[in-house]
């Protein structure tokens, strides 16, 4: 399965079902691992299956579930494994993702689905891409915070070399670059739009931020050809012919630490700004109150906080209540309604975090009850 998007999560979140199994477990694809995780996993069903009926679901819808838990892991799920594997079941549904991000031993039996693993999974700051261009191969990377590189595909023509090539016959047997600067820029030009666009049906669903790595000359093009809004201004210099991609990889990580700490600066700034004329808050009722009518404009919140309770349609925060099957992340399940709003989510390290609370946010307007 895919990482997920934005837009998968939300699905997720929308879905509702008395027999709403999530398991989320930590993995690796190091093969002499598998048995133990099958093992875990098989534990982990056990434990869902346990939670149900705990929670007074039916043995048809019981025993559905069990199916779906079953059949998602089939096929090639145990042999392409990363860091992390989040399953979601239902009686009439069920999905699995494979994240490379880490990911809690957890299962949550509920009316609805837990995502906050998933969610976390594509909220953390420090992951991106890295394309790689020169004029004779392009390669793509993901760049993860908790694995090494992982080549992705693209979908490129076979004959991509040849629009570096210019005929002077008409089509003859002879062909050679387009003489002259101009000639050149334009070949250039259209070699990199053709990548940029393959790039962007590649990774856009997801929108994370992508580093290049080019010659100049390759750069220059790259950059006037392109169309996705996050390719950093920040580059690899080095001819990307001579990186590894293990070399690219670590070459990217400086360029995503440089933009998250340049982006975490200005975001404190225009905190800090916002903070004075009530158009920000550090309180958690104020951020679950804002997030419900959708005042939320931006919320950072602690990646390591799994603080279960809920929160009522008006925006209320409670304590859990005895029962484990009703609660969820805070945090959380304050993000599902940034991200339902329109708003933007980040987790980050609790350090990065202003105030004590592990979660702050950026108002789209000054709510009742927050100030300075």
């Amino acid at each position: 399965m895919a990482t997920p998007t934005l837009e998968d999560i939300t699905e997720l979140a929308d879905r509702r079902s008395i027999a709403s199994v999530m398991i989320s477990m930590p993995t690796s694809p190091v093969a002499s691992e598998v048995e133990r995780l099958r093992l875990d996993y098989k534990n982990s069903v056990r434990e869902a299956e346990r939670q149900l009926e705990a929670a007074g679901v039916g043995t048809d819808a019981r025993a559905a579930v069990r199916r779906n838990l079953d059949d998602v892991v089939e096929g090639d799920f145990w042999t392409h494994l990363a860091q992390g594997a989040v399953v979601f079941a239902s009686p009439d549904f069920a999905r699995e993702y494979r994240v490379r991000t880490a990911v809690p031993a957890r299962v949550a039996v509920a009316d609805r689905f837990d995502v906050g693993p998933i969610l976390r999974s594509i909220a953390l700051a420090r992951t991106g891409y890295v394309l790689a261009i020169t004029e004779g191969s392009v390669r793509l990377a993901s760049i993860s915070a908790d694995t090494g590189p992982t080549e992705v595909p693209l979908e490129l023509p076979d004959d991509l070399g040849s629009v570096l090539e210019h005929a002077e016959n008409d089509g003859g047997a002879d062909r050679q670059r387009a003489k002259g600067a101009m000639g050149d820029k334009i070949e250039l030009r259209k070699y990199c739009r053709i990548v940029q666009d393959a790039v962007t049906r590649t990774i856009d669903g997801r929108a994370p931020r992508l580093v290049l790595a080019a010659s100049n000359e390759l750069a220059t093009a790259y950059r006037e050809a392109n169309t996705y809004p996050r390719l950093l201004a920040e580059g690899i210099d080095s001819n990307p012919s001579s990186l590894s991609l293990q070399d690219l990889d670590t070459a990217a990580r400086e360029v995503l630490v440089n933009d998250y700490e340049r982006s975490l600066a200005t975001w404190r700034e225009t905190f800090g700004t916002r903070l004075n004329h009530g158009r920000a808050s550090v309180d958690l009722q104020e951020i679950a109150r804002a997030a419900t009518v959708g005042a939320v404009e931006e919320l950072l919140f602690d990646m390591a906080d799994g603080t279960q309770g809920l929160i009522t349609e008006d925006g209320k925060v409670s304590d859990p209540p005895l029962t484990e099957a009703s609660t969820f992340g805070i945090f959380d399940e304050i993000a599902m309604r940034v991200i339902r709003t329109g708003g933007t989510v980040h987790a980050v390290r609790r350090s990065d975090l202003p105030g004590s609370t592990g979660i702050a946010a950026m108002l789209r307007f000054e709510q009742e009850g927050v100030n300075a």
